[in-house]
């Protein structure tokens, strides 16, 4: 990531723990109706093989003063956030498609970025062991914090399906809210998928990964994974999900 190491909490937190997620007892196994990501619905003759989604898991990401900041930070900017916006099939970027994606992103993170930046940089060569995934040099990287309030979603799609986020390799979103929790739903979905044509296609099974205070979730980028939508009665701000999330690039 080539950006000089971040502040440390000056009690100096304990590493976080690594837990592959079929043993992490937030992360459950489910079936749905397959969907095809959108853009897709080419057949093909051959049967594709099953790509099975992993992800590796770990908890108490932040130590308690850097995640209580972080909090803060993003409460204190809430008229900085703007609508999410995705890659349009045709490869057009910036594009606002509120049947496919809907949440508000922030990208100042401030001194927040290279916290967790640096935390990640520590345990990266163990991630990529556990999800068999090969070291590579990372050029650069991408990071925002996204506010999802009730109603919010984002359906099933992977973080390098267009030419211009084809070098991103490895996904992480790191969970954060206020406490108590005024929002359910929310999950992180991981689906077994079959690549039909360009896209891939859920086959109907899935990890699901229920939002988990200072947990941060890693996968591959061309896993296909989706957001589901979530409910927050209040519809406050400060009440909603929110998670730092972010991309490695080769």
């Amino acid at each position: 990531m080539d950006k000089p190491a971040g502040p440390q909490p000056p009690a100096g937190p304990q590493p976080p723990s690594v837990s592959l997620r079929r043993e992490n007892a937030p992360v459950r196994r489910g079936t749905q109706e397959s969907q095809p990501v959108s853009g897709s619905g080419v057949a093909v003759l051959e049967e594709p093989a099953v790509v099975r989604a992993q992800c590796v898991v770990l908890d108490e990401f932040l130590a308690p003063q850097e995640m209580e900041q972080l909090i803060r930070h993003t409460l204190e900017h809430e008229a900085q956030f703007t609508t999410s916006e995705v890659i349009s099939p045709s490869g057009e970027p910036g594009t606002t498609d509120y049947s496919h994606r809907r949440s508000r992103v922030l990208m100042q993170l401030g001194p927040h970025e290279e916290i967790i930046l640096n935390r990640i940089r520590g345990v990266l060569p163990r991630v990529l062991q556990q999800l068999g995934m090969e070291e590579f040099p990372v050029t650069h990287t991408e990071v925002q914090i996204t506010a999802s309030n009730d109603g919010d979603f984002f359906h099933a799609h992977c973080d390098d399906a267009q030419e211009m986020i084809a070098s991103r390799r490895l996904t992480f979103v790191y969970f954060f809210h206020r406490e108590p929790s005024q929002f359910e739903g929310g999950e992180l979905r991981l689906h077994d998928s079959k690549k039909t044509g360009a896209h891939p296609l859920s086959i109907g099974s899935y990890q699901a990964v229920v939002p988990q205070q200072n947990q941060i979730v890693f996968f591959p980028c061309s896993t296909l994974h989706e957001i589901t939508p979530v409910q927050c009665r209040s519809r406050s701000f400060a009440d909603g999900r929110f998670t730092v999330n972010g991309w490695l690039h080769q």
